[in-house]
């Protein structure tokens, strides 16, 4: 690749001192005339019927402008995560949710929804709505769920079934798979319920103009979608929806789709003012999205010299009380577990069950941490009982470039695995620290050492059926500086300034002349979202596509002036001059206004190319296990991860490092904890949930393996979600060479380790 100015550069973020200056607004910051404050009833119970609401009480308290509940809002059944407008055949949505409903199905689900002139009075309103419930019984265990005669949570929903996927994610005769192992392996194991615990509450604005149009300010990642799904909602043309976005403090999937947004509407369409409904980080616990738990149930055959023969997986995923993400995160869970390593038989099953519990839905990985939690602790078993090291054994099965995607079914374009394994394995001492015999540490400490790997998407055209582009304007003033139009978010991550950094390389001109647009549904393009690590790769490539373009007519203009062939001419640094002759050339700007007063602007818009590039790496952790408490001390990790070009190194690893922080709690001590009597989550705040701070963090270090992608913007994949998919299995996996134990069951606490390792007969006396 030639050099590069812009990209591949730790550029500072370009709203780094709005928001240190504290000058940045996020939607609850925002403030209207008339504005209204809006607040939800929430259910209860885990599951009921309401057989009356009276909100007589209610609505005479003063500063009290509006009560609502079902009769007032659309009977229009719906999914909160935005899929009846994002997939399309052969896939499909599973519409089972309304804004309020007489049954309720966990304790959170919406009954009702005051608007007042204040929050508080908001608050006492709720207080005074009389709702009658008559209670159901609950069901909080999936295979409770499942057995005839369980609780039925939706009508017509045979033992809570809410989706059985087994077609897609079979090929081959895994029976005859297994006849030709030498060795078999199967075990089970599950995952925990995890909250994305991003730094900003969930808030929206919503008002109505004279015209009826609906304004809705939303700090959501995938505006589109939502002026989409509101329309359909609220029965409008979508010139008759405009959703902006604010800033955005963090996501990691909560963000995806809907939450408040329709309720702020409905409260707006029926007061006439501007109404904010923000919700309380209990609130966010208990109403909003958690990640999915599954169990998977895995069974692998392999010949003697490591050849993986067959593959059979059975996953049982808790949606909650409705199934939102759900079907998709099963099946991108089923897809990981055989997307990665070869095996030509293989057979998954997959089945979307509905509980009593919170809602699960979209969270950083989506799928991938669960998949990758129980297929690599389960590869390392295999290679162990094989004799070989964990390492040559996945070295010797992985996809690599030219095979064929699994998920894509085209030829994979870039994979460096092999590389990030090798990397990974010198900075951790693999050799020298793996040859003991698991557990044979004198003393009650013991260390150990293990690794597992990944690969993810950039952006979700890694599967038929689920709607992938951006589209992106590159506008050229007469001064030479840029605007870009694009329908793109930042959630806090830096997506737009590497959006900028691309922008300006492809152009030749200045980053600091490079401006990008807020998104607004109104002006900015179509984009289907800020998620499954799709920004800049995709968004990316629409710049760069639509920049080419308006290169090529500011270089016609050029030749002109310059009296040279524009393929001669070179656009860098804010000047296009002939090449070898830096000394005869003009500046972008004295182009761009001969264009000007020529009567002529250079504008461009493309749309992405529906290609994908899988990043992948590798993670190892150290640990040490204390045999007599079960504490887990993390003593270092390293990541090592095929990311393409980076086009802002700093920004990379950045998203590694916090993909390393969930990856942590996921591991050791995040869980949202239910009451399976009651349906309430016990602990529904920062103090009581234990994620990881910075103060918690150990020694990092971050390996960045960049290949050259042909089908990426400058070489680049996606980097936002893949980070945290192995952190867990690799620390099992250490523990496992710390202790002998294996530990098949998240979050690996200490009150779990340790009775595993009595269990085992391995705890220290």
């Amino acid at each position: 690749m030639a050099e590069l100015t812009w990209v591949g550069k730790n550029v500072p973020k370009i709203d780094a001192m709005e928001k240190a200056f504290g000058q940045a607004k996020y939607a609850a910051d925002m403030r209207f005339p008339g504005l209204l404050y809006g607040k939800l009833l929430r259910s209860p119970y885990p599951h009921a019927v309401v057989k009356s609401i009276d909100t007589s009480k209610a609505e005479k308290l003063p500063g009290v402008v509006a009560v609502v509940t079902k009769k007032d809002a659309p009977n229009f059944r719906f999914t909160k995560a935005a899929h009846q407008v994002l997939l399309y055949p052969p896939l499909a949505a599973v519409l089972d949710q309304y804004m309020f409903d007489d049954h309720v199905r966990f304790v959170g689900d919406p009954v009702a929804a005051v608007a007042a002139v204040d929050e508080q009075t908001a608050l006492d309103a709720l207080k005074l709505i009389e709702v009658e419930y008559e209670e159901l019984p609950a069901v909080f265990d999936v295979e409770e769920a499942m057995k005839s005669g369980a609780p039925q949570l939706h009508e017509g929903v045979e033992k809570n079934i809410a989706a059985l996927l087994s077609g897609p994610f079979t090929h081959g005769d895994p029976e005859a798979g297994f006849k030709e192992a030498d060795i078999i392996y199967e075990d089970t194991y599950d995952t925990s319920r995890n909250k994305q615990c991003q730094m900003e509450n969930i808030a929206s604005i919503a008002m109505f103009d004279s015209s009826g149009k609906l304004l809705m300010y939303s700090p959501t990642q995938m505006p589109h979608l939502v002026q989409r799904q509101l329309s359909l909602i609220f029965d409008l043309p979508m010139t008759k929806v405009r959703v902006v976005t604010p800033m955005i403090g963090g996501a990691f999937g909560v963000r995806l789709g809907m939450i408040t947004e329709p309720y702020s509407a409905l409260l707006a369409k029926v007061t006439g003012k501007p109404v904010m409904v923000e919700l309380s980080r209990k609130e966010d616990f208990s109403g909003t999205e958690t990640r999915h738990p599954i169990r998977i149930h895995l069974k692998i055959g392999a010949k003697k010299d490591g050849t993986i023969t067959a593959e059979e997986a059975t996953m049982i995923t808790d949606a909650g009380a409705y199934a939102t993400h759900a079907v998709a995160v099963t099946s991108v869970g089923a897809l990981m577990l055989y997307r990665i390593y070869k095996c030509a038989n293989v057979k998954v099953e997959g089945y979307v069950v509905y509980t009593n519990n919170p809602v699960a839905g979209a969270y950083r990985g989506y799928g991938g941490p669960q998949a990758a939690f129980a297929l690599e602790q389960h590869l390392d078993a295999l290679a162990e009982k094989l004799g070989m090291d964990a390492i040559e054994f996945r070295k010797r099965n992985h996809y690599n470039t030219g095979d064929i995607d699994m998920g894509t079914l085209i030829p994979i374009t870039s994979c460096a695995l092999a590389e990030c394994l090798d990397k990974g394995a010198e900075a951790a001492n693999w050799r020298e620290k793996r040859k003991k015999t698991p557990g044979s540490d004198p003393g009650p400490k013991k260390r150990g050492l293990g690794c597992g790997t990944l690969m993810w998407a950039s952006g979700t055209a890694c599967w038929i059926g689920i709607l992938d582009f951006s589209t992106a304007m590159v506008k050229v003033n007469e001064d030479g500086t840029v605007n870009i139009l694009t329908g793109a978010n930042d959630v806090g991550a830096g997506g737009k300034t590497a959006l900028c950094q691309i922008a300006a390389e492809e152009l030749g001109v200045n980053f600091n002349d490079v401006s990008i647009s807020a998104t607004d549904t109104d002006t900015t393009p179509f984009d289907i979202g800020a998620h499954a690590s799709r920004t800049v790769y995709a968004n990316g490539n629409a710049i760069r596509i639509a920049a080419k373009e308006a290169k090529r007519q500011i270089l016609e203009l050029a030749a002109e002036m310059l009296e040279a062939p524009a393929e001669e001419l070179v656009a860098r640094n804010g000047s296009v001059y002939v090449k070898g002759a830096p000394h005869k050339g003009l500046k972008m700007g004295e182009i761009c206004y001969q264009a000007h007063i020529r009567g002529k602007q250079f504008l461009a818009s493309a749309n992405s190319p529906q290609t994908n590039a899988p990043p992948y790496g590798a993670q190892f952790a150290e640990v040490e296990v204390d045999t007599r408490t079960g504490r887990v001390e993390i003593l270092k990790l390293v990541a090592a991860h095929d990311v393409g070009t980076a086009v802002n190194p700093q920004l990379v690893e950045g998203q590694i490092e916090g993909a390393l922080q969930q990856g942590l709690g996921y591991s050791l001590t995040e869980d949202v904890i239910v009451d399976k009597e009651t349906g309430v989550v016990v602990n529904p705040s920062f103090s009581d949930y234990q994620f990881w701070t910075a103060a918690d963090m150990p020694p990092m270090d971050i390996l960045l393996v960049e290949p050259d992608d042909p089908t990426g913007p400058f070489g680049a994949k996606g980097v936002g979600e893949h980070g945290l998919a192995a952190t867990a299995a690799a620390i099992a996996n250490a523990m496992y060479n710390a202790t002998g134990v294996r530990f098949k069951e998240l979050p690996m606490t200490s009150e779990r380790v340790l009775q595993a390792l009595k269990e085992a007969g391995r705890a220290w006396d």
